[in-house]
């Protein structure tokens, strides 16, 4: 009974403290998350049923030969940057933001900064950063049809100064959370990673990729964008018949079985990062014990290498992307993290062209 009265004493004190809006925000918060996460597979699963929107020339009734031959459904494209499809690529990126994304039009400015100095690093190299990750149709969340305004309503809050942008931010990452978990997910997760691989390969042919044509892929995934790209990796690699790379910049991942696809897995961590960390202990085939998973056989074999990045965050100004937090040799994180992306595609794409 004391702790029924210790609740409604911190009940009230929380109201009195932050107020009726913040109270309102919160309730809506936990509502949200609540709708969310039963609804979380039902959107991939929709999508494979044919009920969600399938737009592009599937939905035109056209279809490519490449688009036959990858069995691809034709997801949206939504080009960020202009293609230069005269000039041939020797190599191609593709990067996928964190769980703050909302959209695939939208990258925070330090993630931006990260994605600009990494094409000017790698002049033959064509970079694609408009995907959103944690959809299977590649539609934002203030795109959504249903959720559309809830979700810009969010983002609004997000943006405010004070303590109630913090709700905002935590609906966002909840919900794109939850679809980390879906592409973790044995039952959800193999039509959720079809789906975000069939995005991933429609965006590639649309920069000028050919597949079977041998040019590598590295498919970059920050935060909850890890996940995403190694389990895509599983139906990318037919799709594309050439080199696949995955560099994890402090992702957590899941004992996917885009790891066997793969033909080589960078994961960047830090110490002081314990997002990424959670998929150490969250996910049993990671653990040590677990000897005969993939994950650990990829770690036992050197296809699968961690990598420290030294004193930085998971996030933030001194987070893996920030440009003005040092490490001790003088470099920016964003300088040291740039540089050693550089030097992994460099080094891949040289071993897989000899």
């Amino acid at each position: 009974m004391n702790v029924f009265f210790y609740l409604l004493d911190g009940l009230g004190a929380f109201f009195r403290t932050f107020g009726v809006e913040l109270l309102f925000l919160l309730a809506m918060l936990i509502f949200s998350v609540l709708i969310a996460g039963v609804l979380a597979p039902l959107g991939a699963l929709s999508w494979w049923a044919g009920w969600a929107g399938r737009r592009g020339n599937a939905a035109a009734g056209e279809a490519s030969e490449s688009d036959t031959a990858a069995e691809a459904l034709a997801p949206p494209v939504i080009v960020a940057r202009p293609v230069d499809l005269s000039r041939p690529a020797e190599h191609f990126i593709v990067y996928l933001s964190g769980i703050g994304d909302i959209s695939a039009t939208f990258l925070q400015a330090i993630e931006l900064g990260y994605v600009n100095a990494l094409e000017a690093a790698l002049p033959g190299t064509r970079i694609i950063d408009d995907i959103f990750a944690f959809s299977v149709t590649n539609v934002g969340l203030t795109e959504e049809d249903r959720m559309g305004r809830f979700w810009h309503w969010m983002k609004q809050v997000k943006a405010r100064p004070g303590k109630a942008a913090v709700l905002g931010e935590v609906a966002i990452n909840g919900r794109n959370m939850l679809q980390v978990a879906v592409s973790a997910d044995k039952r959800y997760g193999p039509v959720f990673n079809y789906g975000t691989a069939n995005t991933i390969f429609q965006n590639l042919l649309e920069a000028g990729y050919e597949p079977g044509s041998g040019v590598p892929v590295t498919l970059i995934g920050y935060s909850g964008g890890g996940q995403v790209v190694l389990a895509s990796a599983q139906y990318l690699k037919p799709a594309l018949a050439g080199p696949l790379q995955v560099i994890s910049v402090g992702g957590v991942m899941a004992d996917s079985p885009g790891i066997e696809a793969a033909d080589e897995i960078i994961h960047l961590d830090s110490k002081l990062d314990p997002i990424q960390a959670v998929g150490d202990y969250l996910f049993p085939r990671r653990w040590p014990i677990a000897r005969s998973s993939r994950w650990n056989k990829a770690l036992a074999s050197g296809k699968l290498r961690r990598i420290d990045m030294g004193p930085m965050l998971h996030n933030g100004p001194q987070g893996y992307f920030g440009p003005e937090a040092f490490l001790a040799d003088g470099r920016s994180h964003r300088e040291a993290t740039v540089a050693l992306t550089v030097e992994l595609v460099t080094a891949f794409r040289a071993n897989v062209m000899r």
